[in-house]
């Protein structure tokens, strides 16, 4: 039975962080992975992360403090975030970004991804050359004699008179135990276990797009509540933006659909009425929030004078997603949409899905959406009435997007629903990132980081960019750098 002073389940941004950063402080160190790659949601699905302060910021002449992002947080959160976590995530961020690119992981200050956000201080630290940049990282970790297992599963905390002695795995199939007095909960939350996701959320599961890792599935919480921790403090959705989902596809695979789901439309809810200002669509955190509240779903609706006039003509909006990719890419921003050439083909073939809905008059699409039929037509005709006035007194969307009225059929409904990037929060930590018992006593050699962590967060994925996978980075090199203390 091997001996470790530390085993960190799960290789993502908080695992990868937290392993290097205590074998840098000479720990022997273990890095467990379910998968059979490491860098989890941080690397595959993060494009960057969150820094204040940061020695990129203050060369491109941007003043975003320590104090500032500390009071926007909490500020957003209504206090119901914990101070002292939000404190020191925030303030480790500027080292953090430092000691990555330092390690192989370097980082480049981008304008903010999302449109509405052009205007706020410059925080998203976008990855430069992400892949061989983890890598770099792993390479470190084990030539510090750090070791990386593969296809490895945690299942069991072992404690001794209280204190934690024994961690069971399994791995490459076989059932093994490594002998170690820390442990750091990284795996990334619980969005790929249907039941736990079920019971954390109030919506239907067929309206979920999750873009997460589907390795998630709360292991690590599972452990922290076997020994004693709070494992179910305030877990929630990363609510990120709605997708038109055709036939269990990538919503991306359908270019003309998913750029029409980042436009500022008209959208109805289940009631068959307008319920937000469809320029919400700008913010994707906001964006998710209008989703979920609506019931996890809601309908976009067009009218054939719409598809042939896209299908044929360039519109000067701008796709909510297009500055996301334009970065990666480094190319510059259009603020166009259009033609969509493959429009209607692409709407033809998602008929035959639960996604895309056609139909002659607007009372039999309220008929095939199961909506009220009154509500819906009455709600199209006030629409038309804005449009035709170029206000929305309704409510306030941006005049410049009061221009397509729902009048000369065939009408067409899609379907856009909740997406997530994944769940956070659940287990009860303190600033050190240390499990907490339900009397907030410290349960000794346990930490949990990352997405399995709560308390930077309150009911809703934040807007600020980059925050989360910040949350992850930095929370793994607090609680690391604690035990790398400890064991002095």
């Amino acid at each position: 039975m091997e001996n470790y002073d530390l085993v960190v389940v799960g290789a993502g941004s908080s695992g990868i962080s937290a392993a290097l950063t205590a074998a840098e402080a000479g720990l022997k160190v273990a890095l467990l992975e379910k998968g059979d790659k490491f860098g989890g949601a941080g690397m595959f699905g993060a494009q960057g992360l969150f820094g204040a302060n940061t020695k990129l910021q203050k060369e491109a002449g941007v003043n975003y403090s320590v104090k500032d992002a500390y009071e926007e947080i909490l500020n957003y959160t209504h206090h119901r975030s914990d101070a002292r976590i939000v404190k020191a995530i925030i303030k480790e961020s500027a080292e953090t970004l430092a000691w990555m690119s330092k390690n192989g992981l370097a980082t480049e200050l981008v304008t903010n991804t999302q449109e509405v956000h052009q205007n706020h201080p410059r925080t998203y630290h976008q990855y430069i050359d992400k892949f061989n940049g983890f890598k770099k990282m792993i390479n470190k970790f084990e030539n510090l004699s750090g070791s990386l297992f593969l296809k490895t599963s945690a299942k069991k905390l072992l404690q001794d008179n209280g204190r934690l002695s024994e961690i069971e795995i399994t791995h490459d199939g076989t059932d093994e135990c490594m002998n170690t007095k820390n442990v750091i909960l990284a795996d990334g939350g619980f969005i790929g276990d249907k039941d736990l996701v079920k019971k954390n959320v109030n919506i239907d599961l067929n309206n979920l797009y999750s873009m997460g890792e589907r390795k998630a599935t709360g292991d690590g919480l599972r452990m922290l509540g076997e020994i004693g921790g709070v494992n179910n403090y305030k877990p929630l959705l990363e609510n990120h933006a709605a997708s038109i989902v055709t036939n269990d596809k990538n919503p991306w695979e359908n270019a003309s659909l998913a750029t029409l789901s980042t436009l500022p439309l008209l959208w109805v809810d289940n009631s068959g009425k307008r319920f937000t200002n469809e320029d919400v669509v700008y913010d994707f955190a906001l964006w998710g929030n209008v989703t979920y509240t609506a019931g996890g779903y809601y309908y976009i609706i067009i009218d054939q004078d719409f598809v042939d006039y896209i299908s044929k003509n360039e519109l000067d909006w701008t796709g909510s997603f297009e500055r996301t990719f334009t970065l990666l890419q480094h190319l510059p921003m259009t603020h166009k949409v259009g033609p969509m050439k493959t429009l209607k083909q692409e709407l033809d073939t998602a008929l035959t899905s639960k996604a895309v809905f056609k139909a002659d008059s607007l009372t039999d699409l309220a008929k095939l959406l199961n909506i009220d039929e009154n509500n819906f037509v009455e709600t199209t005709n006030q629409y038309n009435k804005l449009i035709s006035k170029h206000v929305d007194d309704d409510f306030y969307k941006d005049q410049k997007f009061m221009k397509f009225p729902i009048c000369n059929g065939p009408f067409y409904a899609l379907k856009a629903i909740s997406t997530t990037l994944g769940t956070v929060g659940g287990g009860l930590v303190n600033e050190k990132f240390q499990a907490l018992t339900a009397g907030r006593k410290v349960i000794p050699g346990v930490y949990v980081v990352g997405n399995n962590a709560a308390g930077m967060f309150d009911s809703a994925y934040p807007t600020i960019e980059g925050l989360s996978n910040g949350f992850a980075w930095n929370s793994g090199r607090i609680a690391a750098k604690t035990i790398a203390k400890l064991n002095k």
